[in-house]
């Protein structure tokens, strides 16, 4: 999904680090969306996403590295939107650890299965994610929640802990969050669990995935705060180069269902052909959106 661009033996002043390598991936996706009692809608979407990444290895086997991202949307009357670099995150890595700080990624954001029912070309609303953004996330073309990630894998064994400080940017609250998964075969599940200052802010998750033949399932559920957020996704390939995604959830918050059914279809070349429909349940009804786009990796 990454090309590298260039790659420049680094001229440093100490010894011990030997080269290092700068690295620009990402996608681009255009089409339409459709919100329902929007005051526009149907308009154009559009976003270009740049992944920039440098690394570099000391002669002692220490990996180091950056990376910002850049992101620029359209904005939802149509017009050019703004656009920009998010904070950047810097780690070390050594076999399977990896520590990072600067912009926080967040375990429950990284957690596996969390995005299993992501459906169409913009995610429509991606009320499938059980924990409702209730956690940190790594955030594009904004500065984020600054803080830690210390994450492991050895085997069928990984884990993922993120603490984001209690200063005045962040907010004045501080967030700590472990998520431990095991993968045997097809099969795989995770947990997490959260301590937070926030009122609402998700308690803990489970997710658990295996594939079925053709299909491949996972079952979410979330307790965010007292509010129990749960369902089932489901991904079918239709043939070599088409997949069918789809899921369904409850959502204590707005007792109410989501629901939606996406096709992406690959072009070849990292181009594909993506689209959705779902309905988003509410406190006053449930809206319907729908998306359909060409996208590309690069």
């Amino acid at each position: 999904m990454k090309k590298v661009l260039f790659a420049t033996t680094a001229l440093v002043a100490t010894a011990g680090v030997a080269a290092a390598d700068v690295s620009f991936g990402g996608y681009a996706r255009f089409g339409a969306i459709y919100i329902e009692n929007a005051a526009e809608e149907t308009t154009m979407e559009s976003r270009l996403r740049l992944i920039v990444t440098a690394t570099a290895e000391a002669d002692n086997g220490l990996s180091f590295g950056a990376q910002t991202r850049y992101q620029a949307n359209e904005m939802s009357n149509g017009y050019a939107g703004n656009a920009g670099f998010n904070a950047p995150r810097f780690w070390v890595s050594t076999g399977g650890l990896e520590i990072s700080m600067g912009h926080v990624q967040g375990a429950l954001e990284y957690m596996p299965g969390m995005y299993a029912g992501s459906v169409g070309l913009t995610g429509l609303g991606y009320r499938d994610i059980v924990y409702n953004y209730a956690a940190d996330n790594y955030t594009s073309g904004a500065p984020g929640r600054q803080g830690v990630d210390v994450k492991y894998a050895a085997g069928a064994f990984s884990a993922h802990l993120s603490h984001s400080f209690d200063n005045a940017y962040n907010g004045n609250f501080d967030r700590t969050a472990l998520v431990v998964a095991y993968t045997m075969g097809d099969y795989s599940v995770a947990v997490a669990g959260q301590d937070s200052d926030i009122v609402g802010d998700t308690t803990w998750a489970l997710t658990a995935s295996g594939n079925f033949g053709p299909a491949a399932v996972t079952l979410q559920v979330a307790d965010n705060d007292g509010d129990m957020k749960y369902g089932v996704s489901a991904s079918f390939e239709a043939g070599a180069a088409t997949t069918i995604i789809g899921y369904v959830n409850h959502d204590e918050a707005i007792d109410d269902e989501n629901y939606g059914v996406g096709v992406k279809h690959k072009l070849g070349g990292g181009a594909s052909i993506e689209g959705g429909v779902v309905s988003l349940g509410g406190l006053a009804g449930s809206t319907t959106r729908a998306d359909l786009g060409l996208k590309f990796s690069f």
